[in-house]
């Protein structure tokens, strides 16, 4: 499978998408109460424009061609690319981060950053030595990456000052399943509301066009970790909405078939996982 030249658009964006529906939005508050304001908020657009679209201008060529070369990689050692995505990259894990889906019971999938197994899934699960001639592909657990996803999407740079975007909300504590050892462990983490779904979600989404799962299996799965974190069922519901509207609009149609490759090493089990 080959990939597209990358374009990544600087006029058709979501960055561009959400600061022209607040400017729809506060012009048309200014034309039912106020509309001398109409004119000091056209003018107003022009330096909100250049915030958005600077950030995403210098350096553009740069970060094209680090992502091409990502892309070039995931080829070459996986016989397939992943989607590309913009950024920013604001959170990490550098740790293997697993959930029990037993919705994908049945299904394989392998790759540098999303393991999918019989009902397992792990995001960032460790180094990884892939044979494509003999279909293998083998994990080292104990020697981590470092995976980075930009929480609830859209995030938009502003003049390099501030990110405008969907918010991820409060930090609490989440009881969550990783590695110790090899074994599944449950432990803490003191992270904003959202970034557990949003993880899930984006490494999903990263691989929608390669692992078995589709794109509303995914949206579906991203509203059930949410409320599951205590957001709220108004909340939740508009934030799936979005994604199943707007997400990943190049991925539709049913999930693709399993992985070809074979695991080889050992997989730990979800049924009873030891604790911390």
């Amino acid at each position: 499978m080959q990939y597209p030249h990358l374009t990544r658009s600087l006029i058709r964006h979501y960055g561009n998408l959400l600061i022209t529906a607040i400017g729809l939005v506060l012009l048309g508050l200014a034309a039912w109460l106020y509309p001398d304001l109409i004119t000091p908020l056209l003018w107003a657009g022009v330096p909100v424009y250049l915030g958005v679209l600077l950030p995403r201008w210098v350096g553009r060529k740069e970060r094209q061609r680090r992502a091409e070369a990502a892309l070039a990689r995931d080829q070459a050692k996986w016989g397939f690319p992943c989607r590309d995505h913009v950024g920013p990259w604001l959170n990490f894990i550098d740790q293997p981060f697993l959930r029990h889906c037993p919705e994908f019971a049945g299904r394989y999938f392998y790759s540098e950053w999303l393991l999918i197994h019989d009902g397992l899934l792990m995001v960032n699960p460790g180094h990884s030595q892939v044979d494509l001639q003999r279909g293998e592909v083998r994990y080292d657990f104990v020697r981590p990456q470092t995976y980075a996803w930009d929480g609830c999407t859209p995030k938009v740079p502003f003049y390099w000052l501030a990110i405008i975007g969907t918010p991820d909300w409060w930090e609490k504590r989440h009881r969550v399943l990783g590695l110790r050892a090899g074994q599944a462990v449950e432990h803490d983490v003191f992270w904003p509301l959202a970034h557990p779904a949003s993880l899930i979600h984006d490494a999903l989404y990263q691989y929608l066009n390669v692992a078995p799962v589709a794109k509303h299996e995914a949206d579906l799965l991203f509203l059930r970790m949410l409320r599951e974190a205590g957001m709220g069922r108004l909340p939740a519901f508009v934030y799936y909405l979005a994604v199943r509207l707007f997400g990943a609009p190049d991925v539709r149609g049913p999930a693709p078939a399993s992985s070809g490759l074979t695991c080889t090493t050992p997989l730990p089990t979800l049924h009873a996982p030891s604790r911390t």
